[in-house]
């Protein structure tokens, strides 16, 4: 992290206790970061962003009146990281998932706090695309159509997750196969697409080497204790013997069988 300059961060939460904690623990952990404000709420915020301009924001979402997301909806450049706080919410934590965005659950652990710190700084420094947060705020607003963000060594790629079928794993690599019958490599293990999609209803792990879109299935063959899966562009998967009982009651949840 001493490669990188450092950065100007600003605070926003409406708890002035979170607030005190989260600058304390910064003080004396990150050394490449220097708090130059705090906010307790989204127009404060706004203030404090165009006089101070900073690199790095940590911003809460559930705060009274305005929302975290609202301060970004109405901001029209954005030309800062966010690193979001949040209590525990299961569906917001899936939407900052697939957008590959990152998030501090409260309350915050150090090594949490670094890690985010550590990836913000890695942004900011190769001045990523902004399109995440896009993907983001659309990810909260739609259960369905969501899209999933996948990092690449220079921004992201982003994939719709009505157009996968399913997710194979290629060794340290995943091939993502899509409804058009295309595929693409992405150098990311299995594990993190199955962390990405674990709360998503329409994915499903169904072997240790492929993760299904149930809604893109056209039908289950039985294959003596196991079976095989068949997707609407006549591709095929392998279900394991241990998957085959969750993954058809989950087809019948998807009326799909």
């Amino acid at each position: 992290m001493n490669q990188f300059k450092i950065l100007n961060a600003l605070i926003v939460d409406d708890s002035e206790q979170a607030r005190e904690l989260l600058r304390l623990m910064i003080s004396e952990l990150a050394t490449t970061l220097r708090i130059v404000g705090e906010a307790s709420n989204v127009d404060e915020a706004k203030i404090a962003i165009e006089s101070l301009k900073p690199d790095l924001i940590f911003l809460d979402i559930n705060m009274p009146g305005k929302s975290g997301m609202d301060l970004l909806v109405e901001m029209e450049e954005k030309n800062f990281e966010v690193i979001f706080t949040t209590a525990y919410n299961q569906y917001a934590v899936q939407a900052f998932k697939l957008s590959a965005i990152d998030y501090l659950l409260k309350p915050i652990q150090e090594d949490e706090l670094m890690m985010a710190i550590e990836k913000a700084i890695i942004q900011k420094n190769l001045k990523t695309d902004s399109q995440r947060m896009n993907v983001l705020m659309n990810n909260l607003k739609e259960k369905s159509g969501a899209t999933l963000a996948i990092p690449l060594n220079a921004g992201h790629e982003y994939i719709r997750l009505n157009n996968i079928e399913f997710i194979e794993a290629e060794r340290a690599y995943s091939v993502i196969h899509l409804t058009d019958g295309s595929q693409k490599l992405v150098s990311k293990p299995m594990g993190f697409f199955e962390e990405a999609l674990e709360s998503t209803q329409q994915f499903l792990k169904v072997h240790r080497s492929y993760i299904a879109n149930l809604s893109n299935v056209e039908s289950f063959q039985k294959k003596n204790e196991a079976g095989l899966l068949v997707f609407k562009s006549a591709k095929k998967a392998d279900v394991s013997r241990s998957y085959k009982k969750e993954l058809i009651e989950a087809l019948q949840r998807e009326k799909t069988l």
